[in-house]
């Protein structure tokens, strides 16, 4: 049973200064030494969150999980345990505004799709084994179905399941009369409105250059029309993502490289008629006026240096990032653009390899390179208008508390008026709240001080901690602290999980 202390008034919490504009408003504990690991907590806005367990005992076969239901003052409302054979991981997760479903599969194939309502943790469970060597990811689910990536002998398809009934089809992925081995899904999207399903699919034409085909497929994954999106195009799109404006007509942003890489150099915006190009404009990121502002002066004084040394010489500076990029915002007059920038992070790892030759035992140790998850950076808003032009930008250090694995956005749209768009999100342990008017002017840049996660008297030996948006004005953080008290000595290990209210 775990033990959960909970905070109720800010008084017991420790004190902020007057001018700060947060407050602690509750908090709860969560003894690590419980007996179940591997927390994770999952938003559902006003419905509350729900925070998922593993049993770290395995009981025959069979390994428990615990999914529990909290309110948005942190009250536990309700719990639910499943029991999973014992050598299933948890493999992809999706949560909407209803729904958290989880992927849970083994290494033979075998899987179970594992759906929660969030108002009442109303269970849903469908069972199945994947085709053949089968490698899928990134879940995304579409009315009573749940779509993945997958690709068997590097030939590429979507693989989906009904969450309700356990039907499955395999819905291949071909472009004309190229190998299927010579192309790959880059990014499938899910547009709720239309009920459709876009699939981008990278084709390699040579060394040097690779196409991307736009496939759009129903609710149900039948196949509607498809088209190559960069057929008169020499750059090479990294990231896309589309707008669907009315029935034949879509707007299709991300990011594009002048070279065969994986990292992009700039914007792309395009618009599309019947699959036919209306337009398609480029923009490098150092074309962008603001781009460089997140960083220090002296690095941005030192590359504007070095692109005016390049410019000298008839070449042109590359300045490469990802870029996750939101769904375009259309207004009356253009459109938004947000995308978050991050990259890719590595760590050594040492490990030992034994052989025996010849009755000889030899024991070797080496170092390799493990990814070690995505660490965001800043943002850019642009704006365009109803031809692609690029109007204003606006760029901002956003430097995530922690690196996910997968890849996420981390600000979210607190509000769209008539005229301005407000922006929160997390940096650097701090709130930060931006309003930006459709002239791109700043009306409001507020942040908080550093969140505090501690007890008043407590010393903090180890935390790690996510924070959050969460919904309206009020932020989550959550994540594990090894803590000792000044005052009575006694430590203590926690998963804590806080509820933040940012005042702007």
């Amino acid at each position: 049973m775990k033990n959960i202390f909970v905070i109720l008034t800010i008084n017991l919490f420790i004190s902020i200064s007057a001018k700060s504009q947060i407050s602690y408003e509750n908090r709860i504990e969560i003894d690590l030494k419980d007996g179940y690991g591997n927390e994770e907590i999952f938003e559902f806005g006003k419905h509350g969150f729900v925070m998922s367990s593993k049993n770290q005992e395995v009981t025959g076969n069979k390994t428990e999980y615990k999914f529990e239901k909290y309110n948005t003052e942190l009250k536990l409302v309700q719990t639910r345990n499943i029991l999973l054979d014992k050598k299933f991981r948890v493999d992809e997760t999706f949560t909407n505004d209803k729904r958290l479903h989880s992927l849970f599969k083994d290494r033979k194939g075998n899987f179970s799709i594992v759906t929660f309502e969030s108002s009442d943790l109303k269970l849903t469970q469908v069972n199945g084994v994947l085709p053949k060597k089968a490698w899928i990811k990134d879940m995304s689910i579409l009315g009573d179905y749940a779509f993945f990536s997958a690709s068997i002998k590097r030939s590429p398809f979507l693989y989906s399941v009904n969450w309700k009934t356990g039907e499955k089809s395999l819905i291949p992925i071909l472009v004309g009369n190229i190998n299927p081995k010579k192309i790959s899904i880059i990014n499938f999207q899910v547009l709720e409105s239309s009920n459709e399903i876009f699939v981008y699919v990278k084709a390699i034409i040579d060394k040097s250059k690779s196409d991307i085909y736009v496939i759009r497929l129903n609710n149900k994954g039948s196949k509607v029309d498809a088209f190559n999106l960069t057929e008169n195009v020499e750059e090479n799109i990294i990231d896309v993502s589309a707008l669907r404006l009315d029935e034949d007509k879509y707007i299709y942003t991300g990011t594009y490289s002048t070279k065969y890489t994986s990292s992009s150099e700039g914007l792309f915006f395009c618009q599309t008629e019947e699959n036919k190009i209306n337009f398609i404009e480029f923009y490098s990121f150092l074309d962008l006026e603001n781009f460089l502002s997140y960083l220090p002066e002296k690095r941005q004084e030192k590359i504007e240096k070095k692109k005016e040394k390049k410019e000298k010489k008839g070449k042109e500076l590359k300045f490469n990032y990802r870029i996750s990029p939101h769904e375009i915002i259309s207004l009356d007059d253009g459109y938004l653009f947000l995308g978050e920038a991050y990259y890719a992070t590595y760590r050594s790892e040492t490990y030992t390899t034994t052989s025996t030759v010849n009755g000889v035992t030899t024991t070797t140790t080496q170092t390799r390179q493990v990814f070690d998850g995505y660490q965001y950076t800043h943002a850019v808003l642009g704006k365009f208008d109803k031809k692609g032009k690029l109007l204003w930008d606006e760029t901002f250090e956003m430097w995530s508390a922690y690196k996910p694995f997968y890849v996420k956005q981390f600000i979210s749209i607190a509000e769209k008026g008539q005229n301005s768009i407000k922006l929160v999100f997390a940096s650097r342990n701090k709130i930060i709240s931006k309003s930006i008017d459709f002239s791109g002017s700043v009306l409001q840049d507020i942040q908080s001080e550093e969140i505090q996660t501690n007890f008043e008297r407590d010393k903090v030996k180890r935390s790690f901690s996510n924070i959050n948006h969460w919904y309206e004005n009020y932020f989550i953080a959550y994540g594990n602290q090894k803590i000792k008290n000044i005052d009575d000595k006694r430590k203590r290990k926690v998963y804590f999980i806080n509820k933040i209210k940012f005042e702007n």
